[in-house]
C-alpha cells in the first residue's frame, strides 16, 4: 500500500489524498465519517482533502438523503487521464525547450537499440501539438523492418494520438520501396483502420535519384535515422542542422511524384 501511495504522489497526490482515494476505493460509496474511520484522520481534515480531490476530478460526490457519499474514479480511467496529461505535457516540450538557454553550437547525438529508439521517437512525434507535421524519408531496407519494431498495442497508442491530434505525416518513399509486399499488412484490423485515418502526404522518387535504404524522421529539433542492418536508431538534436535537413527534404518533396498512400 505504501508503494501505491508513493506512486500516486508522483502524479500530484498528497500523502493524505492518496490514503483517502485508496480508502474510497476499498469502501462502498462511503460517507465522510466512514472515510475518517478508515484512514484514522479527523472529519475536518478528511472533508478538506475531499474538496481538493473533487476539484482534481479524482473522486465524485453523490447525495444519499442529507448525507454526501463519495465514489473514486476507476483506476483504469485515472490511468487514461494520467496518460493524456503526460501527452499534453510532451506537446509543450518544444515551447519549453525554446525558453531554455543552451549552447546552440553543440549537437546532441543519441544511439539506441532500434526498438527502444523507435518507441521514443514515435512517442515524441505522436505527442506533437495539434495540427503539427513531421517528415519521413524511407527506402526498401527500412520499410521491410519498420512494422515489426512495435507491438500492436504500441502502434494503437501512437496511431490514436496522431488521429486525435490531426498530425500530418509528409512521407517520401523510394519507388522501389513500394514495389515489395506492404509490411503494414502485419497490423491488426483496428490499427489498419487507424493508419488509414491518419493524415498523409505521400510522394515518391526513383531509387536512382534517392539512393537510400534507411529511414529518416524529422520532427521538432530532432532527426532520427533507423539503420535496419545495425538494428540501431541514431538521433541528432540541433536546431540549425535539423532546419537544414528539413529544407533539403522539402526541396526533394517539391519535385517528387504524388501518389496514394500504399495502405489505401
Amino acid at each position: 500500500m505504501n508503494k501505491t501511495a508513493e506512486i500516486l504522489e508522483h502524479f500530484g497526490f498528497t500523502k493524505i489524498e492518496s490514503e483517502i482515494y485508496l480508502a474510497i476505493l476499498a469502501l462502498d460509496k462511503p460517507s465522510v465519517t466512514q472515510i475518517a474511520r478508515k484512514t484514522g484522520k479527523n472529519r475536518t481534515a478528511v472533508y478538506f482533502h475531499l474538496k481538493n480531490l473533487l476539484e482534481k476530478g479524482i473522486i465524485r460526490q453523490t447525495r444519499d438523503g442529507r448525507r454526501f457519499r463519495f465514489v473514486a474514479v476507476p483506476p483504469q480511467e485515472l490511468a487514461a487521464s494520467f496518460d493524456q496529461w503526460t501527452t499534453d505535457f510532451k506537446s509543450l516540450v518544444p515551447q519549453l525547450e525554446s525558453l531554455q538557454r543552451v549552447e546552440q553550437d553543440v549537437p546532441m547525438i543519441e544511439v539506441t537499440e532500434s526498438k527502444a529508439g523507435y518507441l521514443k521517437a514515435y512517442d515524441e512525434m505522436s505527442a506533437l501539438p495539434h495540427g503539427s507535421e513531421f517528415r519521413v524519408m524511407e527506402g526498401r531496407g527500412a520499410l521491410r523492418g519498420e512494422f515489426s519494431l512495435l507491438t500492436q498495442e504500441e502502434w494503437n497508442r501512437f496511431f490514436t494520438r496522431m488521429v486525435d491530434r490531426k498530425i500530418l505525416t509528409k512521407i517520401l518513399f523510394t519507388e522501389e520501396a513500394l514495389t515489395q509486399t506492404p509490411p503494414m499488412k502485419s497490423l491488426n484490423k483496428e490499427n489498419t483502420r487507424l493508419l488509414r485515418e491518419r493524415l498523409f502526404d505521400v510522394r515518391t522518387l526513383p531509387e536512382a535519384s534517392l539512393p537510400i535504404q534507411h529511414l529518416m524522421m524529422i520532427y521538432g529539433n530532432k532527426v532520427s535515422f533507423f539503420l535496419p542492418e545495425a538494428k540501431l536508431i541514431v538521433t541528432l538534436t540541433h536546431k540549425g542542422i535539423v532546419d537544414t535537413m528539413r529544407a533539403t527534404f522539402d526541396a526533394l518533396f517539391t519535385f517528387a511524384k504524388h501518389r496514394p498512400a500504399p495502405w489505401g
